[in-house]
This record gives structure tokens, sequence and C-alpha cells, in this order.
């Protein structure tokens, strides 16, 4: 006698195709998203490792200290008190506690940042576009960049001050004030302040002008700490975190 082996009928097979579209489309966004960052976590740490080696580099290669570092671990000379603030409640000046002027080195010996970043942005990091500022006209920027106060201020909307766009890495300043680079690589470095000037603090895009272009993404800040002898730490620094991201510092804690 024959015997029949029973398939599945087509109504059976499209039940199943359609489970597993249904599980595709639930679990692909997260697939893609861990995909995406993973990558951006390989590039931080390819990015970290490339600029901390070009800051101890250019200063060996001046062949003297650098001094162009805010003190190690966040020490400085005296306790502080502020004495002036401005319209958006930010301190624009201080003393010591003791109402005695600032000394010389209160946050760092930062006496010859003009010749460290010489060093380091003709000498060491392969740059191949400077803009000396008007960073978003002169194309090291696009206008999906947003500064820190934007950030701020769509994260609390109802701060009574409001955030200033030429404060820290605020809008008017990274597009149109402060000094930017675009290394071989596509990297992007914006610096606190202009080319030379005793700020030695660099917010980097670790994959440039790509996606998402978002603070605490593929956005993050260092600050270079140091003692008398010189630069020993290139340490994180946060000015925004947008949705979803991570601090400088839970970037470097992850490495």
């Amino acid at each position: 006698m024959k015997k029949f082996t029973k398939g599945f009928t087509l109504a059976e097979v499209l039940v199943t195709l359609g489970i597993i579209g249904v599980v595709a489309a639930l679990t692909m966004p997260t697939l893609i998203a861990n995909q995406k960052k993973a990558a951006l976590e390989a590039q931080f740490k390819k990015a970290y490792s490339l600029f901390s080696n070009a800051v101890f580099q250019a200063q060996a290669q001046m062949g003297y200290p650098a001094y162009c570092s805010y003190w190690q671990d966040g020490k400085r000379a005296c306790s502080t008190k502020c004495t002036n603030k401005n319209s958006y409640n930010e301190c624009v000046s201080w003393t010591c506690a003791d109402g005695s002027p600032l000394p010389s080195r209160y946050n760092g010996p930062r006496e010859n940042c003009d010749k460290f970043e010489e060093q380091l942005f003709t000498k060491t990091l392969k740059v191949v576009k400077f803009c000396q500022n008007k960073a978003l006209a002169n194309g090291c920027i696009d206008e999906t960049y947003r500064g820190t106060d934007e950030v701020k201020t769509e994260q609390n909307p109802d701060y009574e001050y409001g955030y200033n766009p030429n404060a820290d890495f605020g809008s008017n300043n990274i597009k149109n004030k402060y000094s930017a680079w675009v290394l071989s690589n596509g990297m992007i470095i914006i610096k606190y302040g202009v080319y030379q000037s005793n700020y030695p603090i660099y917010t980097i895009d670790i994959n440039g002008l790509k996606k998402p272009n978002k603070w605490g993404h593929d956005i993050f800040t260092f600050q270079l700490q140091g003692t008398n002898e010189g630069i020993t730490k290139v340490a994180p620094a946060t000015y925004a975190t947008e949705a979803g991201g991570k601090t400088t510092t839970q970037m470097l804690q992850n490495r």
C-alpha cells in the first residue's frame, strides 16, 4: 500500500512567512541600532587613540614641556567666588574665595599653547582643511551641527535665563567664531576658541560629516590636563549630551 507524506498547505506557509516577517520587522531596527552603536564605539576608540597619541607626540617633538593644559584632575590654585554674572546667569569674572586676584597659573600652565598647537596641527596631525573661523561658511562643518545652547534649550525649554549661543560650544561659536580642522581620515576637530589661544579644549566629531552629528553619539569633547612638567592627560569633558547618547567619560569607561 502506497503511503503519502502530508506537506504544508499554502495557508500554513503564508502564516509562517507572515510570522517571520513580523519578527524581522520587530528585531531589525534593534539589530541595526546596535550595529551603528558598535561602529560608533569603535570609531570613538580610534579617534581617542589618534588624538591622544598626536598630543603626546607633538609635545615630545617640541623638546620642552608643552604648557597648554589645565591642572591634572581639575585641581586649581585656589577656590573661587564669582564676582559678576551676565544676563544668562553665567559667571564672567572671579576672584579667589578670599577676594585676592586669581594667580597667573590658577587654572593650569597655558603659556605656550601657540607653539604647541602649531606643532600639533601643522606638523603632527594630517590636516586637509583648516577653518580659522566661520567653520560653517568655510565648509568644516555643515548645517546639521547644533550648538550646546540649542541642545540645552530643547532639553530645558523652561529655563528662565535661556542658553547663550556665544558661550562654550554654543551655536554661534562653533559656526562662526571657533577654529576647526578636518583631518585626512574625515574626523573634525573644533577648538574651544581660536587657533593658538590658551584654551586646550577640543571637540571631536569622530566620523566627520557623516550622520548623526549629535553630542554624545559621534561628537565628544576632551580637555588637556597636566602639571608643571607639561601635558600628562587627555581627559574627558562634556558640554552637552543629546537623547540616547553618552558622556565622554562614559565612552572612555567602555574602552
